[in-house]
C-alpha cells in the first residue's frame, strides 16, 4: 500500500486515511515538525521580534566629506523566549543567557566573498538574560570600524551604494544548560553620504 500522497501539507489519496494519520501520531508527526521544533532540545523558543525597529539601516562608510572618521553601527534588537509548550511553567530555569552573536552579509546578486564582495562576518560575546514571557531590547554592532577600512566598504564613494542582507544569529544556553538560538535579518545600505561638518565624531551609543 503506497502513502506518497499522504504529506505534511496535502491529502491522502487513499482510503488508508486512518492507518496513516495513526501511523503519523504514533511517530510523534517527526516529519512535519517545524524547524525551531527539531534543531533545539531546550525547552523554550528564542524569538528574535524586530531588528531595528523592521527598518533598513543606512551605514555611512565614513563621517563628513574627505574625513577619515569611521564608525561603527548598532541597531536595536528585540527578543522574547516563549515555552515550546504553553502551558508549561514560567520557571526560572528556563531563563535564556545570550552569550555570543554572529552577523553574515550576503548580497542579492549571490556573489558573497568576504572581504571583497561582502564585508567579513562579524563574531561578537553578549551577556543578557531573557526571562520566558519577557521582551528584552538590547543594542548590538552590526557593523565594525575595521569594516569600513577594508573592501569591499572602503571603495564606495560619492554615489556608490552598496546594499546587503545581514543575518544576525543569537546564540545562548537555558540555566540547566541547553542550547537555544534564533535568527534574524537587516537589510544594510553602504554609502559615503557626504556629510559636512567640523569636528566629527562617532554618534555617541
Amino acid at each position: 500500500m503506497s502513502f506518497r500522497k499522504l504529506g505534511c501539507h496535502g491529502k491522502p489519496g487513499t482510503r488508508a486515511v486512518g492507518l496513516a494519520l495513526a501511523l503519523a501520531l504514533g511517530l510523534g508527526l517527526w516529519g512535519c515538525a517545524a524547524d525551531y521544533v527539531t534543531g533545539s532540545d531546550a525547552t523554550v523558543n528564542l524569538i528574535i521580534l524586530s531588528i531595528n525597529d523592521g527598518a533598513q539601516l543606512d551605514s555611512d562608510v565614513r563621517e563628513g566629506e574627505n574625513s577619515n572618521v569611521v564608525c561603527e553601527n548598532e541597531v536595536d534588537v528585540q527578543v522574547t523566549a516563549l515555552n515550546k509548550n504553553p502551558n508549561g511553567p514560567q520557571a526560572a530555569a528556563s531563563t535564556v543567557i545570550l552569550e555570543s552573536y554572529t552577523v553574515r552579509y550576503s548580497r542579492s546578486d549571490g556573489r558573497g566573498t568576504e572581504g571583497f564582495d561582502v564585508p567579513y562576518r562579524v563574531t561578537g560575546t553578549l551577556t543578557q538574560s531573557v526571562g520566558v514571557g519577557d521582551t528584552v531590547t538590547f543594542p548590538l554592532e552590526v557593523v565594525r570600524r575595521p569594516a569600513k577600512l577594508d573592501p569591499p566598504l572602503n571603495n564606495i564613494f560619492q554615489t556608490t551604494i552598496l546594499t546587503v542582507s545581514a543575518e544576525v544569529t543569537l546564540y545562548g544556553r537555558t540555566i540547566p544548560g541547553q542550547l537555544v538560538s534564533a535568527s534574524g535579518r537587516l537589510q544594510i545600505d553602504f554609502g559615503d553620504f557626504g556629510d559636512t561638518g567640523e569636528d566629527l565624531t562617532c554618534p555617541a551609543s
